[in-house]
C-alpha cells in the first residue's frame, strides 16, 4: 500500500512528539495499531464512515493534491446538508452512499475546499490545490498590518478561539503559556494582575508596551491606586485577537518603549447583516488547595512537649485552624451581552460586562463593569472611513489584609473570641506589643477598599486619496482617563491601632494620557515589485495627580470613622511628554525576498535637555525558499519555508520622572542644625546624574518558518541575542563626587541570549472528530554584563549590589546582583552535607549549632560572616513551556493549557522564616513551619542554601469541557465547564512554585477555580 511523503512525514512527527511512540517508522499500519491514540483514531474514523443519509448512489473516487498528484489521505467529504461523510484512505480513495442530485464537500486542512455536485455520477475524482488562506492570515504591527507570509520578526498572533478559558480577570491571563519566551505569572488576588516578561530580564521595568486598538497605554499598562490589574480597561470577551512584537525589528517602531517587546490587543468589530446578539454567563467557586506546611495542634502540643516543655502548662485549651479562619470558599459571577451588525455602511460592535470575583480570603473581592462600544462608518464612496472606539470601566475592590503568614504561625492552641477582652473587640489578643495580631481580628476590624474608574476612547480616521493608488491617510485621536481612590481603615480595637487609637488613610490618583497620532502610508506593486511604505508623527502627553492625606485618633463623626489628628499629606503632579517620528518601509521583490527597514525618533522629557532625544533603527530580510525554481523539489515536503534574519534597537522609559534633576527634601528630626539653643530642621538635596539618557536593547534575531502537509503542520524556530546597553542602575559613587553616596545612572548592561520553537497543528480532522495541538518552548539565559566601573580585581572581589528583601530579620536582603552572574541571583551560606545528604549542624557535639560548624568557611579565615556567601541558583527559569490542545467531538469541545518552567529556583522565606524551634517561644509561643523537624534549625538560619529550593514545574492552567446543544428556534447553545489551576506538579516544598521574584513569603494564596457557564447566540 503506498503512502504520500508528506503523510508518512506528518503522522511519524505527530505520533513521536504527542503520543510518546517508540516503535521505529515503518508502514502506517504498524504505527495505526501502536498506541492507544492511534486506537482512538482508529475508532474515531470508524464511527465517521457509517452513513445514515438515505442513498441512492455509491459515489467512488480518489483525491490527489494537485501540486504533486499524490492521494491525500485523511480528506473529509460531507454530503451538504446532513450529517454523513466519511475519509479517504491512506492512497487517497473513498467512497460514500450520496442522493442522485446530492453535492458533496471535500475539504482538507490546508488545501482549498471543494463542492461537488453528483449529478447521477458513481465516480468522481477530484484535485485539490493548497490554500494560501493560512499564509495570507493579517497579522497587526505597529501603525499597519502585513499578511503572515510577510512577516519579516519575530511576530506571534493569538486569535480568540485559541484564549484561555474560564474565569478571567484581564487580558493577559488570556495569553498565558500561549507564546513563546513571554513569560507571565497572573496573580492570585481577585482581579488581580499579571507580571509579564519577554525574552529574558532586565532590571528596571520589564512590562511589555500595550497597545489597545492603536493607543499605547502608560507604563504597566497605566493603573492607578485603589485598582488591581490596569488590563481590566479591556473585557475579555470584546478582543479578537492579541499580537506580541518579541524583536527589536518588530517593536522597534515604537522606540523608545520597545524594548521589553510590545502586546497589541485588538477588539472585535461589526460586520454588516442582521444584529446578532449574544450571552456568556458563568458561575464559579474557588478553594484552597494547599497551604503552607505547619502544625496541627496535636503536633503543635507536641513540639511544645519536646522542645519547650516548660510552656506546656501555659498552652490554651482550643484546637483552632486558623487558615480555615481566615480563608473562605470564593463564589464568583460573570455576565456578558454583546450585539454587533451593520447597515448603510455603518458596522457597530457593543457589550456589556459585569464580574463579580471574591477571593479565598476573607474580605477580599473585585466587581467590575465594562461598557464598550465600536463604531465604524464609510464616507464617499468608501474612501473614507471614521472608526470611534470607547471603552469604559468601572471597578470596585475589597482590600482585606493578607494575613496568611500570621494565620499559619499563630499558637492553634487559642481561641478567636475572648468575650472579656472589649477592649480589644471581644477578639484573643496577645498583650506583648512585639507579639503576633490574632489574623481574624485584623480582617474583621480593617476596612480597606478600592474604586477606579477608566475611559478610552479614540477616533481613527483613514482617508484613501482617490488620485493617487495606494496612497492613505490616517489620524488616530487617543484620550485615556483613569481615576482612582484607596481608603485604608484600622480600628481602635484592633491590635494594630492600639498605639494611636486606630488609622485611616485616603488616597487619591488621577492620570490622563492624550495621543495625536497623523501618518501616511503608500502601497503599490509594479511589475515583480511590491513597496509598502509609511511615515508619521505622534505626541503623547502624560499626567499624574496624587495626592494622600493619613491620620490617627479614628472616631465616629456623623456615622463614619475620621481620623482627628492628621500626620501625613503628601500632594504633587508629574507630567512628562513623548514626541516622535517615525517610518517604515517593506519591499518585496518577485515574492522571493522581503526587506523590512524602520528608524524612530523619540524626544522624552523624561530626561534632561542634553539627553531627551533617542534614535532606534531596525532592519529585517526574509527569504521565501519555496519561490524559488531551484527548490520544485521541496514542495512535496514543504508548502511554506522561510528564512527571516532582523537586528534593531529599542529603548526603555520606564524609570521614574525626574532623575536628571535635583530635588530638596526636609530632613528627619535628628537631623536639624543647632544655632545656640535653637535646632532648625534642614533640607537635604537628592544626588543626581543630570546626564543620564535611554536604556537602549540592542537585539539580533535568526528565525525560520515552515509548513507541512498544506499547512497541517507549522513550525517556527527563532534564535535571539538581546543585550541591554547603557541601563540604569543605583550604583554607589565616590564620596564627595555628588550629593548622595547613590545615584541613579547609566552603567549597565545585561544580556539575554535564547532559542524558541513553536509547533501548531492539526492531529485529526474527520467530519465528527477534529483535534488540534500546539506547542511553543524556549530557553533563555540571562547575564549581568556591567554594573559600574570597577575591573580587575576589584571588580572579582566586589560581592555585588543587593536586591531581594526577605521577611524574618529586618532590613536583609537573598539575592544579589553581580557581574557575570544571573540578574538577581541567591546569595547564601554553603551548608554543609552528611554523606546521607542530611544537614551538618553540630560537629563538636556540645549542643550549640554554630556557624564555623554548619557552613563552609569560603575564605579559610575560621570566621563566617559575610565573605562566605556565594552565588547559589537564580529565580528565573532556563526554559518556558506551553501546550494547548483543542479536541471537538460531534456537540463536544474539550480543550486545556498546559504550562512548564524549567531550572527556576525559589527561596522558601515561609519556612526560613517559621522553620527553627526557637519560635516556639520567640516572644510567646508561636506555631513553626514543619521543615524544622528536617533541618533540627534551633535558631533561624536565613542564609542557609537549604532553602533555596528546585521551583520547576508543570501546571494544567486551564480546561474546558463543552457542549452545543441542537439549534433552538430563538438561537444557539452552548454549556460548558472550566477549571484553572487544576494542578501543579513540582518538587518544591513550598506552597507554589510560580513566583516571579522568586522569594516566597506569604503570598496571597492561588486556587482551584470550577466554572460553570452558559454562551447562548440569538438569532
Amino acid at each position: 500500500m503506498k503512502i504520500s511523503l508528506n503523510e508518512y512525514l506528518f503522522r511519524l512527527i505527530f505520533l513521536s512528539l504527542f503520543s510518546s511512540i517508540n516503535s521505529q517508522p515503518g508502514i502506517m499500519a504498524k504505527l495505526y495499531k501502536s498506541s492507544l491514540l492511534n486506537k482512538i483514531l482508529f475508532l474515531a474514523l470508524m464511527l465517521t464512515t457509517h452513513s445514515v443519509w438515505a442513498q441512492d448512489l455509491t459515489v467512488r473516487g480518489k483525491i490527489i493534491d494537485a501540486s504533486n498528484n499524490e492521494g491525500l489521505p485523511g480528506v473529509n467529504i460531507v454530503v451538504k446538508g446532513s450529517a454523513s461523510g466519511t475519509t479517504t484512505d491512506m492512497d487517497g480513495a473513498f467512497s460514500i452512499n450520496v442522493p442522485a442530485n446530492g453535492t458533496l464537500v471535500v475539504s482538507f486542512i490546508g488545501y482549498t475546499t471543494q463542492e461537488l455536485p453528483v449529478d447521477g455520477r458513481t465516480i468522481i475524482d477530484v484535485s485539490l490545490a493548497p490554500s494560501a488562506e493560512q499564509l495570507s492570515e493579517v497579522v497587526v504591527v505597529g501603525y499597519g498590518s502585513v499578511e503572515k507570509k510577510d512577516v519579516t520578526g519575530g511576530i506571534a498572533k493569538v486569535n480568540s478561539g485559541d484564549f484561555n478559558k474560564g474565569l478571567i480577570n484581564g487580558a493577559d491571563q488570556l495569553i498565558a503559556g500561549k507564546v513563546a519566551g513571554l513569560q507571565i505569572v497572573p496573580g492570585a488576588e481577585p482581579g488581580g494582575g499579571s507580571a509579564i516578561r519577554l525574552r529574558g530580564v532586565s532590571i528596571n521595568g520589564e512590562f511589555p508596551l500595550v497597545v489597545v486598538d492603536g493607543v499605547p497605554l502608560d507604563g504597566g499598562g497605566g493603573g492607578v491606586i485603589g485598582g488591581r490589574n490596569p488590563l481590566s480597561l479591556v473585557n475579555p470577551s470584546d478582543i479578537a485577537d492579541m499580537t506580541v512584537l518579541k524583536d527589536a525589528s518588530a517593536s522597534a517602531i515604537y522606540g523608545a518603549r520597545g524594548a521589553n517587546g510590545v502586546i497589541i490587543i485588538t477588539t472585535k468589530s461589526g460586520k454588516a447583516g442582521k444584529m446578532k446578539i449574544s450571552y456568556n454567563g458563568f458561575y464559579s467557586m474557588s478553594l484552597l488547595t494547599r497551604k503552607p506546611d505547619f502544625l496541627s495542634p496535636e503536633e503543635f502540643r507536641a513540639a511544645i512537649n519536646a522542645k519547650a516543655p516548660q510552656e506546656l502548662p501555659n498552652l490554651g485549651t482550643n484546637n483552632t485552624d486558623w487558615m480555615k479562619e481566615v480563608t473562605q470558599v470564593a463564589q464568583s459571577m460573570q455576565h456578558t451581552v454583546s450585539l454587533s451588525g451593520g447597515k448603510n455602511k455603518t458596522n457597530y460592535f457593543g457589550s456589556v460586562n459585569y464580574l463579580q470575583n471574591s477571593g479565598v480570603l476573607r474580605f477580599t473581592e473585585n466587581k467590575k463593569l465594562n461598557l464598550s462600544l465600536k463604531v465604524e462608518q464609510k464616507l464617499l464612496d468608501d474612501n473614507l472611513t471614521l472608526s470611534l472606539n470607547t471603552k469604559n470601566t468601572f471597578t470596585s475592590d475589597l482590600y482585606g489584609p493578607n494575613v496568611m503568614g500570621t494565620a499559619a504561625g499563630f499558637d492553634p492552641t487559642r481561641p478567636v473570641l475572648d468575650p472579656s477582652n472589649t477592649l480589644r473587640g471581644g477578639y484573643f489578643q496577645w498583650l506583648e506589643t512585639l507579639a503576633p495580631a490574632n489574623p481574624v481580628a485584623s480582617q474583621d476590624l480593617t476596612d480597606n477598599h478600592g474604586s477606579t474608574f477608566r475611559t478610552l476612547t479614540n477616533l481613527m480616521v483613514q482617508y484613501n486619496i482617490p488620485f493617487v493608488k495606494g496612497l492613505s491617510l490616517k489620524a488616530n485621536f487617543g484620550y485615556d482617563y483613569t481615576s482612582g481612590k484607596y481608603t485604608g481603615l484600622t480600628l481602635p480595637q484592633a491590635k494594630e491601632g492600639a498605639d494611636n487609637g486606630g488609622t485611616k488613610m485616603i488616597q487619591d490618583e488621577t492620570k490622563t494620557n492624550q495621543l495625536y497620532e497623523y501618518f501616511a502610508t503608500y502601497k503599490n506593486t509594479f511589475n515583480k515589485h511590491a513597496i509598502e511604505a509609511t511615515i508619521g508623527y505622534a505626541w503623547q502627553n502624560f499626567n499624574r495627580t496624587f495626592q494622600q492625606i493619613a491620620g490617627d485618633s479614628v472616631k465616629v463623626i456623623n456615622g463614619e470613622y475620621q481620623y482627628t489628628y492628621s500626620i501625613d499629606t503628601l500632594n504633587f503632579p508629574v507630567e512628562n511628554r513623548l514626541i516622535s517620528m517615525f517610518g517604515r518601509v517593506n519591499y518585496e521583490f518577485d515574492g522571493k525576498y522581503i526587506i523590512t527597514g524602520s528608524l524612530r525618533r523619540d524626544g522624552s522629557t523624561k530626561f534632561g535637555p542634553s539627553n531627551r532625544w533617542g534614535l532606534f533603527p531596525a532592519v529585517a530580510v526574509a527569504w521565501r525558499v519555496l519561490e524559488e525554481g531551484f527548490a520544485s523539489g521541496l514542495t512535496n515536503v514543504f508548502n511554506e519555508l522561510k528564512f527571516r534574519v532582523s537586528y534593531g534597537v529599542t529603548g526603555n522609559e520606564q524609570i521614574p520622572d525626574y532623575l536628571y534633576s535635583t530635588y530638596y527634601y526636609p530632613s528627619y528630626t535628628g537631623a536639624s542644625y543647632q544655632f545656640g539653643n535653637v535646632y532648625e530642621p534642614t533640607i537635604r538635596p537628592t544626588g543626581v546624574d543630570p546626564n543620564i539618557k535611554w536604556e537602549e536593547t540592542v537585539s539580533t534575531n535568526i528565525g525560520m518558518d515552515a509548513g507541512f502537509f498544506g499547512g497541517r503542520l507549522t513550525a517556527s524556530l527563532d534564535f535571539y541575542n538581546k543585550d541591554v546597553n547603557d541601563l540604569i542602575f543605583k550604583v554607589a559613587v565616590p564620596a564627595g563626587s555628588n550629593l548622595s553616596d547613590r545615584v541613579f545612572t547609566n552603567i549597565g548592561q545585561v544580556n539575554n541570549k535564547g532559542v524558541e520553537l513553536v509547533l501548531s497543528g492539526v492531529v485529526v480532522d474527520r467530519p465528527d472528530f477534529k483535534w488540534n495541538l500546539g506547542y511553543n518552548i524556549s530557553y533563555n539565559k540571562n547575564v549581568i554584563v556591567k554594573l559600574d566601573n570597577l575591573i580587575g580585581d576589584n571588580l572579582k572581589n566586589f560581592a555585588g549590589y543587593e536586591s531581594g528583601s526577605i521577611a524574618g530579620d529586618v532590613g536583609q536582603t537573598i539575592q544579589r546582583r553581580k557581574v557575570g552572574e544571573a540578574v538577581d541571583a541567591y546569595y547564601v551560606y554553603q551548608h554543609k552535607r552528611n554523606p546521607d545528604g542530611s544537614l551538618v549542624l553540630d560537629v563538636d557535639g556540645d549542643g550549640f549549632q554554630e556557624d564555623i560548624e554548619m557552613y563552609n568557611d569560603i575564605n579559610n579565615d575560621g570566621i563566617i560572616n559575610e565573605n562566605d556567601r556565594v552565588i547559589y541558583k537564580k529565580p528565573n527559569p532556563d526554559v518556558l513551556m506551553g501546550l494547548t490542545s483543542n479536541t471537538t467531538y460531534k456537540r463536544w469541545d474539550l480543550s486545556f493549557t498546559l504550562k512548564g518552567s524549567f531550572g527556576n529556583y525559589m527561596y522558601n522565606n515561609v519556612a526560613s522564616a517559621n522553620g527553627f524551634f526557637q519560635r516556639l517561644t520567640q516572644v510567646v509561643t508561636n506555631n513553626i513551619h514543619a521543615t524544622a523537624f528536617e533541618t533540627n534549625f534551633k535558631q533561624k538560619q536565613s542564609f542557609s542554601d537549604y532553602y533555596v529550593q528546585d521551583g520547576s514545574f508543570v501546571k494544567l492552567t486551564n480546561v474546558s469541557l463543552g457542549y452545543n446543544f441542537p439549534d433552538f428556534s430563538f438561537g444557539r447553545v452552548r454549556a460548558y465547564l472550566a477549571a484553572q489551576n487544576v494542578f501543579t506538579i513540582t518538587k518544591y516544598k513550598g506552597v507554589d512554585p510560580e513566583i516571579f521574584n522568586g522569594i516566597d513569603n506569604n503570598l496571597y494564596p492561588r486556587s482551584i477555580t470550577m466554572s460553570i457557564g452558559v454562551d447562548v447566540t440569538f438569532k
